[in-house]
């Protein structure tokens, strides 16, 4: 039997980089001896759609609208096709000089979406052409995408498909009623390009990661094509969308779709798929009922999983959309091609009652040591040729940080790289600078509700004054932080909604905050706030098990203002002070219905900014290590350089031979020094207490240069 396996990654997601879970699969499936391929539909579609030869189908559909933009779109036909292959060029990078072409008045054809253009000179100034054009080029881009809306089909998003009729889906009935209509010109050639992988590779079996409802619809039109023209292959599911939403399937309807629904990691479920082996986690059809068949605890370990293999995919056909001129929220929202890896599965914190605390992706906690992840990093970097890094682990554990930081470090190699974090208070200002050292550009992590009441009924472990002085450490390493918030969590007051947009102003306006985002809570059945909504006093509107999909659990509370504008109020409040306005306006009169004053200090921040850095704080376990330039003794002391300044520190001739021994011990990272090991070594060179050094203004600036408290 054909057990060779096709993992393919389903349209729509970000184009700017692979989506990690057929790398990770088909380089475990490899190291096992299968035969595993893997290819980027959604990427191969994109490309395939926006060139000349499809922009004139697209045209081709078009009939007379009232619509005044999309009669301009039409009437720039000609122009668009023209173009088209221009700007693709140019955003796969194939050509930066296209640049000064793009940004030229007249170049572009310029619809709705160039209506809402930013203050490009103020963003991007003379120098950033290339950025410049980025940006005009996404506009370009959304421009033909609202017309493909239009005449094609509105399910149609660069990064999702029919997202919203895959939401909360209760039978599968509602998602049929889209798959029985004739198949639209993109569903045509996604089908295309999907009959060439067969034709090519004459897989046994093919896999879809279906990680979000944006791409369901496109998977279930692929599993479909492939059961009616090739019932010899196999078509297997998984990925976030069944993992979370699929736990509880009884809907048989799905499976003239696919033959086999995995949950949670696929290694162990595709394993026995393919050898025939006992079902693990999977549904399948038996007769005419869904039958699950799984052993829940049968994972590997995440050393097992091994490195993520990037083969099959071809690097250069990833293109980077720029929405904003906010760099921050430019790179959370998809630019630039970062290699995908995980240094830990699951939260090593795992506690918060909002998140999916009971999901294995979640729950089970499996971290990789930092000599393996940098391994990895150095065997991606030599498959795709790039030196960026997106960590897409739900947090990283700060300790592994900084083990990764130092291995970076010690290899001497030249990375950027970020992730999701907890704000705790591990980050002290050393360890935050050691991050930057090695490369680290950039952090994201849940402020959530900016509440401390609230805060600590979410079990989220942190309060505000320990979370803006973690903001603070951050902010003077220079990593930006994108901040994810929440409201309407459950108790959340009209003043507490008031409150925590003051918190997040006053973020804000001491530049704590690079960008952010307000998501509206949403309870679901994985977590511990969905399995004890009566501790969160909310009513269950209908607990009905559904035959398909099952996740969100609605429910209903007694508030004191209206959830929609009070959402509407906050990210219009975020969306100006992103941009550094609407600081001065009362944090109330955001909202279109009455709101009560803040009662926060307008100084509830900054009181906190002036609290001590931690990395201050004595202590005899904590590590040294010298991550700067060895300095030059002078008649008075010791001269630092770096890349951008020099500072002398006055230090005597005793105080200079124990500085001089201790850069050259701490800089070997192979070898660990403690504080108590330092106070020693003092010692033997003054009669001195060594807190008299420690505690100096020399000691403040030998930090600033590297000498660093871990």
């Amino acid at each position: 039997m054909n057990n060779k396996i096709l993992l393919v990654t389903p349209p729509l997601l970000q184009p700017n980089c692979p989506y990690p879970a057929t790398c990770y699969l088909t380089g475990y499936l490899k190291r096992e001896g299968f035969e595993a391929e893997q290819r980027d539909l959604s990427v191969d579609l994109l490309n395939s759609i926006f060139t000349r030869e499809f922009l004139c189908k697209i045209f081709n559909e078009f009939k007379e609208t009232k619509d005044e933009n999309i009669s301009r779109i039409y009437s720039l036909s000609k122009n668009y096709i023209k173009t088209v292959e221009t700007v693709m060029k140019f955003l796969r990078g194939e050509d930066d000089t296209i640049s000064n072409l793009i940004c030229a008045p007249d170049f572009l054809p310029q619809a709705g979406r160039f209506h809402e253009i930013e203050d490009i000179e103020s963003g991007y100034g003379s120098s950033g052409i290339v950025d410049c054009a980025k940006y005009l080029a996404t506009l370009y881009l959304e421009d033909l995408t609202d017309f493909i809306n239009a005449v094609v089909t509105p399910h149609f998003g660069i990064s999702r498909y029919a997202e919203k009729i895959s939401l909360s889906v209760p039978e599968f009935k509602f998602l049929e009623e889209e798959l029985v209509k004739p198949e639209n010109i993109i569903e045509k050639l996604m089908m295309q390009i999907l009959d060439a992988y067969i034709s090519e590779l004459e897989p046994g079996y093919i896999g879809f990661t279906v990680q979000f409802p944006g791409n369901l619809i496109s998977s279930l039109r692929c599993g479909g094509y492939i059961k009616s023209n090739y019932p010899e292959i196999k078509v297997i599911f998984g990925g976030g969308y069944p993992s979370a939403e699929l736990r509880q399937l009884t809907d048989t309807a799905v499976f003239k779709y696919t033959d086999y629904i995995v949950l949670d990691d696929g290694e162990i479920p595709l394993k026995n798929i393919l050898t025939g082996g006992e079902l693990v986690r999977t549904f399948t059809m038996n007769g005419k009922k869904v039958e699950y068949s799984g052993i829940d605890t049968e994972n590997i370990s995440h050393y097992e999983r091994g490195c993520p293999d990037y083969s099959g995919l071809d690097v250069s056909r990833y293109f980077s959309l720029v929405e904003t001129v906010d760099p921050m929220h430019r790179l959370w929202g998809g630019e630039g091609f970062w290699n995908k890896i995980m240094a830990a599965h699951g939260c090593y914190w795992s506690k918060c009652v909002f998140c999916e605390t009971s999901l294995d992706y979640i729950c089970r906690y499996d971290p990789v040591n930092a000599s393996t992840i940098v391994d990895q990093m150095e065997e991606v970097m030599s498959v795709t040729g790039k030196s960026g890094f997106h960590f897409v682990d739900e947090a990283i554990p700060p300790k592994l940080m900084k083990d990764i930081a130092l291995e970076i470090l010690k290899r001497e190699l030249v990375v950027s790289w970020w992730g999701n974090v907890r704000f705790e208070p591990y980050f002290t200002s050393d360890l935050c600078q050691l991050l930057a050292a090695s490369g680290c550009i950039a952090v994201s992590g849940g402020i959530e509700v900016a509440s401390d009441r609230l805060l600590e009924l979410m079990n989220k472990g942190v309060s505000i004054e320990e979370l803006t002085i973690v903001l603070r450490n951050f902010y003077y390493s220079g990593i930006m932080v994108h901040g994810y918030l929440m409201y309407g969590f459950p108790t959340q007051t009209a003043q507490e909604i008031v409150d925590s947009l003051e918190i997040v102003r006053q973020l804000f306006r001491a530049e704590l905050l690079t960008s952010a985002f307000w998501h509206r809570f949403a309870m679901t059945r994985h977590s511990y706030s969905g399995k004890n909504p009566e501790e969160y006093g909310v009513r269950i509107k209908g607990d009905i098990i559904n035959k398909f999909a099952n996740n969100e659990v609605r429910f209903a509370e007694n508030r004191n203002y209206d959830i929609d504008t009070a959402g509407e109020g906050l990210k219009t409040a975020l969306y100006n002070y992103m941009r550094k306005e609407g600081f001065d306006m009362p944090v109330n009169k955001w909202f279109r219905h009455k709101y009560p004053a803040t009662e926060i200090e307008g100084t509830r921040v900054t009181d906190c900014l002036i609290q001590p850095d931690a990395s201050r704080l004595y202590n005899d376990k904590t590590r040294v290590v010298f991550t700067g330039n060895i300095p030059q003794g002078t008649e008075t002391g010791l001269l630092f350089r770096n890349n951008s300044s020099e500072k002398i520190v006055k230090a005597d001739e005793s105080e200079k031979r124990f500085l001089l021994e201790v850069f050259s011990l701490t800089a070997d990272l192979d070898r660990v020094y403690t504080m108590v090991d330092l106070s020693e070594l003092y010692s033997k060179y003054s009669e001195k207490p060594f807190s008299f050094l420690y505690h100096s203004k020399q000691w403040d600036v030998m930090r600033t240069y590297g000498l660093l408290q871990v």
